[in-house]
């Protein structure tokens, strides 16, 4: 079974300044466009890509590179650092995921631990 990865997603997004710019310009292709590199940026070791792949993208997407590289390039949706392009909001929701993701587990360890004591209590006075 294929795994399936999460990532935040604003509600009101459509309606960023440089989301309605890039509709202005692209049209709701853009947008579906911009979405499929967020997911695939999701997927993508520390949430980053090569630029070098973007005719591989734009190819998988049945798109011209021109769009694609439009899209990473024209709107400041995404930053590019040597080779590698990436969103600075996806990056920051995941590491806010991250941190309440390790949060929870270690609740729910620390809950575990609790709940073990108390049996291993109650069975000592049993004994």
């Amino acid at each position: 079974m294929k795994e399936s990865f999460y990532f935040s997603h604003d509600s009101n997004a459509r309606n960023d300044v440089k989301i309605l710019k890039l509709r202005r310009n692209l049209g709701f292709e853009g947008y579906g466009l911009y979405w499929c590199l967020i997911e695939m940026l999701r997927e993508a070791p520390e949430y980053k890509l090569s630029i070098n792949c973007i005719d591989d993208i734009a190819y998988s997407f049945n798109i011209d590179q021109k769009i694609i590289k439009s899209i990473i390039n024209d709107f400041d949706l995404f930053l590019t650092e040597d080779d590698l392009f990436y969103s600075e909001r996806l990056v920051r929701s995941m590491e806010q995921y991250k941190l309440l993701k390790e949060k929870k587990s270690m609740s729910g360890k620390e809950g575990m631990r609790k709940r073990w004591d108390k049996t291993n209590k109650q069975n000592k006075m049993i004994l």
